[in-house]
């Protein structure tokens, strides 16, 4: 079944470098992968995925310096330039950003709509404890909005609180804490009423929000007049990871059958593993075969509308 992959990730020389420089060892706790473009194309081929966006991983690129942040962000902005000019029928990227430095932020999402050919934008739940969704981010929201930009965004080590992940490796649990917090900030701050035309993916099949939604959802309508359902069926989520046999069903009775994509996670998530989650979803009986042809290919395909011209 042809694909197009929203959630795979690259590693530019200047990315792993400074994870070797600030972060000695396994970054999150996990290792951190080796990565060549020739990997993405094999894995397209044997999964038969159409397209591929690349986007970096965690941890985000701020490190605490301005200036390298900056410089990083360039970096792989650049690196997704030249592999979309090279393989412009397979590949495209979201650019990174050099959050949370805002006038910095806006003058690279402009070079990287105008010059770096980026598809959409990737941007991390927090970094260094300054969250997605706050108001200090209203400009770059702003812009955002104005050109009713993709933004993927990717879970980071949690800041609130640390103890979240409870000494296991990050991704286990933290990922998925954060990526909630920062959902819950997005309903607080009212970011989907005053951004509308932002279309947010959010990886991992919506982390613990389908099972957290109805415990919220009454707190949100009572005291903030927010109506959580209705929000999250204009909210993008991808399937990376695994999310049978019991967190995608639980997603699809929230989101918009029409915005759920699908999403390798490589090389992060091994090849083997990438081939198994692939086949689990391919035959899971509790997927028809027109809801698989939408999160394999039709979803993804309609997002990407703009790339395709």
């Amino acid at each position: 079944m042809k694909s197009i992959d929203l959630h795979t990730h690259y590693l530019p020389k200047g990315y792993v470098a400074a994870l070797e420089k600030h972060i000695p060892g396994d970054p999150d706790g996990w290792p951190t992968p080796s990565w060549r473009v020739e990997d993405t194309l094999d894995l397209m081929e044997k999964h038969d995925i159409a397209y591929s966006v690349l986007s970096l991983s965690s941890p985000h690129i701020n490190f605490g310096s301005r200036n390298e942040t900056i410089e990083l962000a360039e970096e792989a902005n650049e690196l997704g330039k030249e592999l979309t000019q090279n393989y412009p029928d397979q590949i495209g990227y979201f650019a990174s950003l050099p959050l949370p430095y805002v006038n910095d932020t806006l003058k690279a999402m402009e070079r990287a709509t105008q010059e770096q050919k980026a598809v959409g934008f990737t941007v991390p739940t927090n970094t260094r404890g300054a969250y997605f969704g706050s108001e200090v981010f209203d400009e770059v929201y702003e812009q955002l909005n104005k050109q009713k930009a993709i933004v993927a965004l990717h879970p980071n080590q949690p800041q609130l609180p640390m103890n979240a992940t409870i000494d296991l490796p990050i991704p286990l649990m933290g990922f998925f804490f954060d990526t909630t917090m920062t959902m819950l900030k997005l309903f607080q701050t009212r970011f989907f009423e005053k951004y509308p035309d932002i279309k947010l993916i959010v990886p991992h099949a919506g982390a613990v929000m389908p099972i957290l939604t109805d415990r919220v959802a009454g707190y949100f309508r009572n005291v903030e007049g927010i109506d959580v359902y209705e929000i999250s069926k204009k909210v993008y989520f991808d399937t990376a990871g695994r999310v049978l046999p019991r967190q995608l069903p639980a997603l699809m009775t929230l989101a918009d059958p029409t915005h759920i994509v699908y999403g390798s996670d490589a090389p992060y998530t091994d090849a083997r593993s990438v081939d198994l989650l692939y086949q689990d979803l391919a035959t899971t009986p509790l997927l028809s075969e027109a809801e698989k042809q939408q999160i394999f290919d039709t979803n993804g395909r309609a997002l990407l509308a703009r790339a395709f011209k």
